[in-house]
């Protein structure tokens, strides 16, 4: 008998590729290069949507308008990751919180500069956007000064 149980694993290294279509959100995106942080609204039911919407999620209603969402947030929630997944295994441990902004949505990202000790509810965050080093645009929270 073997001393090690019969596993999954594999010693090669799988590269993936994601192309995810943004015909119907390319105004966030191409906001987002910008530093804006625009969403959709329903114009039929008033349903704001985070992340944005082709089709509202409330009424099923296809007539949405883009507005600006802000940047002003409250931390609702957070989770300081220790043992990342396989897929931040390059990254150092992080902050992944929940803020809740003024209009009422609630966005989940990473806490950039901030130490956990000095996060609990209620602290007041601001998104802010940044580039990766290839040049796609994503958003995180830091502590408002």
């Amino acid at each position: 008998m073997s001393a090690e149980p019969p596993t999954l694993h594999s010693r090669r290294t799988l590269n993936l590729t994601f192309n995810l279509p943004i015909t119907k959100t390319h105004e966030f995106w191409d906001g987002l290069k910008e530093g804006k942080f625009f969403t959709t609204r329903c114009k039929d039911c008033g349903q704001l949507s985070f992340p944005p919407q082709a089709d509202c999620p409330n009424c099923t209603g296809s007539d949405v308008e883009w507005v600006d969402m802000g940047t002003e947030a409250e931390l609702v929630t957070f989770t300081y990751v220790v043992v990342t997944p396989t897929s931040f295994v390059e990254n150092d441990p992080y902050i992944v919180a929940i803020g809740r902004l003024s209009n009422g949505l609630k966005i989940l990202a990473w806490v950039e500069g901030s130490e956990v000790e000095k996060l609990k509810p209620g602290v007041k965050l601001k998104l802010e956007a940044r580039k990766t080093s290839g040049g796609s645009p994503y958003y995180v929270f830091v502590v408002a000064a």
